[in-house]
């Protein structure tokens, strides 16, 4: 056992908070919201005839379907407000329900749980290989509730769906552990099977691909190979080309659920393990829970984007922002943070300098042996295996637990994906001047989008797009047009839109070191392997291939 976590060993009979589930009093007042100021003002807007043209029907209506936007047609002459804009239809279309209705329970029926949308189940690792595969599950008639993990870390043994840089666990006001999935869609899964040389229907074709598909010509490929291996099966939203979502959640029990798109979902019970007072949990039995949806993360290619364009939304009830700059009509307005109001992920009343602390982490294999429990349980450490604490008579600065399992405090640091007030730029960084006119686009049509669907009394007028980031077509580092693949060294004349970005769901106490998607989810150097392992794709060499045949 490490020094560390004989510390821990310690302080194990220490108080600490359970992991109970407290539902949300009836009859509250709504929680503090995401704030839009209502005097920014951009050049990114979006009519009611261009919106209703993203409805299934032609027309905007309640909690109605939208159609996927349309990648492989993306106009090489696209400006920023166009993938936003792609962003957030792909948005609408994932949270779309399968069938019209107002019914509670028949809402959680959506195209992220219909046949469109392929669930990636959380990774096993294989000790003879030292790998960590995953199975790709279809969604259909017959599938079962949606597969889900808490985040640990990323290519950690235990691979689970980690927090990007850190094993952190977050927990919402409410008490409720936050669950994350990580799915596809169809045309990913069957290229990913396709690709893979070791699978039965393995496709010469896309093994000589260097990108992933991102034009007509790559598609004509998957509907050959479509054609040859699973004939009689038909892709769901061809034209939206190859996506990933990563997903977070929230127990439904705990929040306000008519105001949250809901899903049925397989999640691991925790239970305190014996004498521990909520300092470690252990993962039990999977069970059956109603979540809600509280983050997004929505990744595709586009036309001449093989690098994967990012855009990611937030429940307004989430998180509170930091102070942020944006262009009003007669220059710049300023938004400060505001203490007061209580959010899903952030008491009333907190103080910037007590917000983002990381009170618990799922451990590894080795850290769980060093304590005697079972791998993938959570422990309110530090990475180092200290007890984390907050409180009366606790030295300054101290991060801030209260000594046990305890909800974190959260603060959108960058707000959509820009420069604080308070934060000292880099070089790869946007400048206040482009940091307010891209707060403004996102504010602008967050309002368009909202405005309509508060209209059309839709549950999704409750999210908000709080950023996107992809490379540009002009880049010097561009051939042909193509934007570049993202690599270490990327700068401003590669990045566009958010260049900051991370949703406080999903990289909570990691935005510092990784500022954006792309710090992750890009390559070690410039060779344009699009495929190398833990590159683009964090998923796609751990894929095991669909079967060779399927059936409804």
């Amino acid at each position: 056992m490490s020094s560390a976590f004989r510390r821990l060993a310690t302080h194990l009979g220490a108080a600490g908070l359970s992991l109970g589930l407290a539902a949300a009093p009836a009859g509250a007042a709504d929680p503090a919201q995401i704030a839009l100021p209502s005097d920014a003002s951009s050049d990114c807007t979006i009519t009611q005839s261009e919106f209703n043209s993203w409805f299934a029907a032609g027309a905007a209506a309640s909690n109605a379907a939208v159609d996927a936007a349309d990648s492989e047609t993306f106009a090489a002459d696209s400006d920023i407000c166009d993938f936003y804009k792609w962003g957030a239809q792909m948005f609408l279309w994932l949270t779309s329900p399968l069938e019209p209705s107002a019914d509670p329970v028949d809402r959680k029926k959506i195209v992220l749980d219909g046949p469109a949308i392929v669930d990636v189940l959380p990774g096993v690792y294989d000790a003879s290989t030292k790998q960590t595969l995953r199975t790709m599950e279809l969604n259909g008639p017959n599938a079962g509730p949606t597969r889900m993990a808490l985040r640990t870390q990323k290519q950690d043994e235990i691979g689970e769906l980690g927090q990007a840089g850190s094993s952190g666990v977050l927990l919402s006001q409410n008490n409720s552990l936050v669950y994350y999935g990580v799915h596809v869609n169809d045309v990913y899964a069957y290229f990913a099977t396709g690709y893979d040389p070791t699978a039965p229907s393995g496709y010469d074709a896309f093994r000589n691909m260097k990108d992933f598909p991102m034009d007509a010509d790559a598609m004509a490929a998957i509907d050959a190979y479509m054609t040859s291996a699973y004939p009689g099966v038909k892709l769901d939203a061809e034209d939206a080309m190859v996506m990933e979502f990563k997903t977070s959640w929230v127990d439904a029990a705990t929040v306000d659920a008519e105001k949250f798109v809901l899903m049925d979902a397989l999640v691991p019970s925790y239970a305190t393990v014996g004498g521990t007072n909520g300092m470690v949990t252990a993962p039990g039995p999977l069970e059956t829970k109603t979540l809600a949806l509280t983050g997004v993360h929505i990744v595709g290619t586009v036309k001449d984007h093989p690098e994967f364009v990012w855009a990611t939304f937030e429940h307004i009830y989430n998180a509170p922002d930091n102070s942020f700059i944006y262009n009003t009509a007669d220059g710049v307005g300023t938004y400060a943070y505001d203490p007061a109001g209580a959010f899903t992920f952030r008491a009333d009343d907190v103080a910037l300098s007590d917000a983002n602390t990381e009170c618990m982490i799922q451990l590894s294999r080795s850290q769980a042996a060093a304590l005697g429990v079972p791998a993938g349980s959570i422990a309110a450490v530090d990475l180092l295996g200290d007890p984390v604490y907050r409180g009366e008579g606790k030295p300054a600065g101290t991060p801030a637990c209260d000594g046990g399992m305890a909800p974190s405090d959260t603060v959108r640091d960058s707000p959509w994906g820009g420069l604080n007030l308070l934060a000292t730029r880099a070089s790869f960084e946007p400048t206040p001047k482009n940091t307010a006119l891209n707060n403004a686009r996102l504010i602008t049509l967050n309002r368009d989008i909202i405005g309509y669907l508060t209209t059309a009394d839709d549950v999704r007028r409750h999210y908000v797009q709080i950023g996107g980031i992809w490379t540009n077509n002009d880049s010097p580092r561009a051939i042909d047009g193509v934007a570049p693949i993202p690599y270490k060294t990327a700068t401003t004349d590669d990045l566009r839109g958010s260049l900051r970005l991370y949703n406080s769901t999903m990289e909570t106490y990691t935005y510092e070191g990784s500022p954006n998607c792309f710090s992750c989810h890009s390559l070690s150097d410039a060779s344009k392997d699009s495929f190398v392992a833990f590159g683009l794709s964090h998923i796609f060499s751990e894929l095991l291939p669909l079967p060779p045949e399927t059936s409804d």
